[in-house]
């Protein structure tokens, strides 16, 4: 089985930032016309955050003489299509988003375009791309290969109602025991139709609990890739997570998702949870959307026994087709999509780079409301876990059976034995 590893992929290119203009050549002499009149399509996210790219790809467009055919969906009808035009080969296709989860059933398929020779060709990467201003241990890279480029993160952080902690004499949590005792505290002091946590548990719920499972020494996997979400500290991590969301979170949580989950915390109808940070800035934080704006506090999730604080950090990708017959376009368009001046626009309005010099750039700190939860952002980026999903092609059919072991914990079953029948089931998926 294949294992990315994310780790520092040396790449000595310049570091120089120069301010961009629509049509202009970024300075030097890369030729940026080399593909004037080719077509290429793309495969893009649909968001909030799609206006700026819609703006990049006219940019683009005019300073290349490229065309490009864009096309936007949700993250879940584009992974749908995805899967169907990359699993049949399609030709017409160039360029796509993708997820750290996603990487190993792509690779696996031999569905992605490995991008070392691009990067390293300076006809084909412009002088101030600056490759090594990525956070190292965010490359994508499986077997050697660099399979794509990240061009943000979304690190999970503990969010609390900093005005409940300092009502009731709360202290931020350090390590599971305090997290439960403050949330029995709260239980017992919030009224009515009030609780002191939510968290996921619907078939979303193993991108939270991959926090509880690594600081508490667990692994999905162990070195040889064999399961390993069964042994004693990954249990306990299971239990944990169950409990809290059984004895603390509201009743009826086993449909709660993301949306439900900051939902209920815009509302003020939760104090605590653990959730991609991201929800901060746009959501829990805008006092046209939330009723707690200006009230919640922002910490790295409390580790279990480990005592390290190692929190999931999610990262979205840029890949270009391997059945593309313009890769070389395509690279173009992709490099520059994750260039220092493009991606620092995202940053602006709150999505965390994973480009070292956007988090510490002079505009940023200007216009940032919320350093405190910047400088947790950052933090994570470099000791957190990469990605929350099984790592394994075959991550689609696992993670049912994951939830299944994690909604056990949540009932109060026993957990040991659900995990054990799961690590039968994913060995087999393996296999």
């Amino acid at each position: 089985m294949k294992k990315i590893r994310l780790g520092i992929h040396a790449f000595l290119l310049a570091t120089c930032l120069l301010l961009f203009t629509a049509g202009s050549s970024f300075g030097g002499e890369f030729n940026w016309r080399k593909y004037e009149g080719t077509t290429l399509r793309v495969l893009a996210g649909k968001s909030g955050f799609t206006p700026i790219i819609k703006k990049h790809v006219t940019q683009f467009e005019e300073l290349t003489g490229i065309t490009v055919n864009a096309e936007y969906y949700p993250t879940a009808p584009m992974r749908k299509k995805l899967v169907m035009e990359l699993g049949a080969k399609n030709k017409d296709l160039d360029m796509f988003p993708g997820m750290m989860k996603t990487t190993y059933q792509y690779d696996q398929a031999g569905w992605l375009e490995p991008l070392d020779k691009y990067i390293n060709n300076p006809e084909l990467t412009h002088p101030d791309y600056d490759f090594a201003d990525f956070v190292p241990r965010t490359n994508p890279v499986i077997d050697g290969r660099l399979i794509g480029i990240t061009n943000s993160c979304n690190p999970q952080l503990l969010m609390y109602r900093k005005d409940l902690f300092e009502q009731y004499g709360i202290k931020v949590p350090t390590n599971w025991a305090e997290l439960e005792a403050a949330a029995e505290t709260l239980k017992a002091k919030l009224p009515k139709g009030q609780f002191a946590w939510i968290v996921r548990m619907n078939k979303e719920n193993t991108a939270p609990f991959a926090t509880f499972l690594y600081t508490n020494g667990g692994s999905w996997l162990d070195a040889d890739g064999k399961p390993a979400f069964n042994r004693p500290e990954a249990v306990e991590a299971l239990e944990f997570y169950g409990k809290m969301a059984r004895e603390y979170g509201p009743p009826g949580a086993s449909g709660l998702g993301w949306k439900e989950v900051v939902g209920a915390m815009a509302q003020g109808k939760a104090a605590m949870t653990v959730e991609v940070s991201i929800f901060a800035n746009l959501m829990l934080e805008n006092p046209k959307r939330s009723r707690v704006a200006g009230k919640l506090g922002y910490a790295l999730v409390p580790p279990g026994k480990t005592g390290k604080y190692e929190t999931m950090i999610g990262l979205n990708t840029y890949h270009i087709s391997a059945f593309s017959q313009k890769k070389e376009a395509a690279w173009f368009l992709l490099h520059y999509l994750t260039m220092k001046q493009q991606l620092l626009p995202f940053k602006m309005v709150g999505l965390p780079s994973t480009r070292m010099s956007i988090n510490q750039h002079p505009k940023v700190k200007a216009k940032d409301k919320l350093p405190q939860l910047s400088k947790l952002q950052v933090e994570a980026l470099h000791n957190g876990r990469i990605g929350f999903e099984i790592p394994i092609a075959r991550f689609t059919e696992a993670r049912p059976i994951l939830q299944r072991v994690i909604y056990t914990g949540y009932e109060g079953g026993d957990v040991q034995k659900a995990a054990d029948v799961a690590a039968k089931e994913i060995e087999r998926l393996i296999e």
